[in-house]
Order: structure tokens, then sequence, then C-alpha cells
């Protein structure tokens, strides 16, 4: 339990959710999401939107990260994955 000026709360990211979305990228869009971040000659939400999807593909050899893994690694919200 912490305090904050409305009262008592509890954290409650204690347990992850289990994933929301799984996302499956064929050889072709992991190969162009790939490139795109890479050459890094686009607008930024969308460099960061492939790393995402790269990140969480379930296509990896470790079956694709959770969201906790890629917030950390990109040093993004959860709430914007």
């Amino acid at each position: 339990m912490m305090n904050n000026r409305r009262g008592k709360f509890t954290q409650i990211f204690s347990i992850m959710p289990a994933k929301k979305y799984i996302v499956s990228l064929t050889e072709n869009e992991r190969a162009s999401w790939s490139e795109l971040t890479q050459k890094g000659k686009a607008a930024a939400r969308k460099i960061n939107h492939a790393r995402i999807l790269l990140k969480a593909d379930i296509g990896q050899e470790n079956g694709g990260w959770n969201a906790h893994q890629i917030s950390e690694a990109l040093d993004k919200r959860f709430s914007h994955l």
C-alpha cells in the first residue's frame, strides 16, 4: 500500500498480465521493419513502432518479448505498448 493525495491505493503492477496481442511477422515484414529501423530515415514514432513490433514478434527464437521487457528495453511507458 502506498499513500498519495487522494488516499491509499494498492500497487497493481506486481503481476504482469498475459499478452494482449500476439504479433507474428512474416519474413518480408520482419525484413522491411528491420530495414526501417536501421536506416533511421522515418519519423521517430514510426521507428519506435517498428522496434516494438520486432521485439514482440513470436517468430523469434525466444518467442517474443512481453510488454514489460519491451518497455524497459526501449525506455517507453507500459501504456504506450
